[in-house]
């Protein structure tokens, strides 16, 4: 889970000529040195995690008028859970990729109806199966298309041999 965080405004105030006074002891002292900030809430949150991947939203648009099945965009976004960074690999854990038994196995339902599925996602260009090319030793793998998610911003320049942006 990511770590929730209040986001504050500081506002630096101007000190000098001036002085504070402690309103018990009526003591005076001068503060034209000190730094002395102003914190007020903002009203906003950020939320840090080490688990984001990045969905582009008019890739995600222009999936949906041409006509993807949300049972595939489902599949899709649930192997986008466990994405090799800098790849864009799916992986089964963090040393192995998933092949389509292991896809299959995980959610459930039998390798031909997956196989189906992922071939009709690949036809979309939002899916790559085969070797990577900076990556033979793991052969073939599931890639999946960064224009649309993507998991890091520092990619390989592989990717933008494989994939075109979806339009």
């Amino acid at each position: 889970m990511g770590e929730v965080k209040r986001r504050y405004k500081d506002t630096k105030l101007n000190t000098a000529n001036k002085m504070l006074l402690d309103s018990k002891t009526g003591e005076i002292s001068d503060i034209g040195n000190i730094r002395v900030m102003e914190r007020k809430d903002s009203g906003e949150i950020t939320i840090n995690s080490k688990a984001y991947v990045y969905l582009d939203t008019n890739c995600l648009t222009n999936l949906l008028h041409n006509g993807i099945k949300e049972v595939d965009l489902a599949l899709l976004i649930s192997l986008s859970s466990n994405l090799l960074i800098g790849h864009n690999i799916c992986m089964r854990n963090e040393f192995d990729p998933h092949t389509t038994a292991t896809i299959a196995k995980q959610f459930g339902h039998s390798v031909q109806a997956i196989k189906k599925k992922l071939n009709r996602l690949v036809e979309l260009n939002v899916l790559f199966y085969g070797v990577f090319k900076d990556k033979k030793s793991m052969g073939k793998v599931y890639v999946i298309n960064p224009h649309l998610i993507r998991k890091g911003a520092k990619l390989r320049a592989t990717l933008g041999d494989i994939f075109n942006d979806i339009k």
